[in-house]
């Protein structure tokens, strides 16, 4: 009996050139690369369920659209890919730190401003 479950699916393909999505979570679920398409299935990266589209039949492991790499040029002007997961993560942390540090910062003016000149 199948799980009902939504798959989180991992491409494999045969010496033949035939390539099958396959459910890495437990379960026997195969179907065909081509007939993949507008299913549902678990974002190899993030976990959040997405449906596959053209672009993410051609992957291997696919992933929503939010969980892609983007391409940026760095100070020598040379292109690189990042994750926009990681970009995504490690802008709440600077704005987390940023906030803590205004907060930091305000309180000492404050205590700074209430003592009595001599």
């Amino acid at each position: 009996m199948e799980k009902k479950h939504i798959h989180k699916l991992t491409k494999h393909k045969y010496p033949t050139g035939n390539a099958v999505y396959f459910c890495t979570l437990d379960c026997p679920y195969k179907i065909e690369v081509p007939f993949a398409l507008g299913k549902q299935t678990i974002c190899n990266i993030c976990g959040e369920p997405f449906t596959i589209n053209k672009y993410t039949l051609r992957l291997n492991e696919p992933h929503c659209v939010n969980c892609g790499r983007v391409e940026v040029k760095d100070e020598n002007g040379n292109k690189r890919y990042i994750r926009k997961v990681g970009s995504k993560i490690l802008s709440s942390i600077a704005q987390d730190t940023a906030t803590d540090l205004r907060k930091r910062l305000d309180s000492t003016v404050e205590a700074i401003a209430s003592e009595d000149d001599i």
